[in-house]
């Protein structure tokens, strides 16, 4: 028998095609519409609220606080860290860092380690310097910062202390 015109049936747009696709023969499940019903809920709304709060570099909720750093240590190092990186002027920085270094060692990052350098004491130079030479021992450090072999080269020349122009000079030589 011959076959009439498909141009009589109705064309289904691509986006219904791919729906026909997705659903791949069966319908929503009653797990799909609990999942529905709960992400409706206020709960489920503050949760996400707190999510994107602590994933935005907000504070975390009291409760995750608790768990991970019950004796507020962290707190108090990201704020001495916080205070370092808002130090206006040199004379700031200086004590910002001698806050840090009295209470906490002085973190893994290469750029502040940099700029530590320019400390006026020679013991925190010291400590920067184990620092940069031992995170570049630990393969922590496969690109230093840019101004690094400067500031190395100055430390090397001006230091007033002998020690640590012997440190620097070694370090730049370990590192470029």
């Amino acid at each position: 028998m011959p076959r009439d015109s498909d141009d009589e049936r109705p064309k289904k747009s691509w986006r219904e095609i791919d729906k026909g696709r997705d659903r791949g023969g069966r319908g929503r499940t009653s797990s799909d519409r609990e999942r529905e019903r709960f992400e409706k809920t206020s709960a489920y709304s503050r949760y996400k609220a707190s999510l994107e709060k602590v994933f935005s570099g907000g504070e975390l909720p009291e409760a995750m606080r608790d768990r991970i750093d019950p004796e507020g240590k962290k707190k108090s190092r990201d704020a001495a860290l916080r205070k370092i990186r808002e130090a206006e002027g040199p004379k700031a920085f200086a004590e910002a860092v001698d806050e840090l270094i009295a209470a906490h060692d002085l973190p893994d990052d290469p750029y502040l380690l940099d700029r530590v350098l320019d400390h006026p004491k020679a013991e925190v130079q010291l400590v920067a310097l184990d620092r940069l030479e031992a995170i570049h021992d630990e393969g922590k450090l496969p690109k230093p910062p840019p101004s690094l072999r400067q500031r190395l080269q100055s430390l090397e020349l001006t230091a007033d202390d002998p020690v640590v122009q012997e440190r620097a000079a070694a370090l730049a030589k370990k590192l470029f």
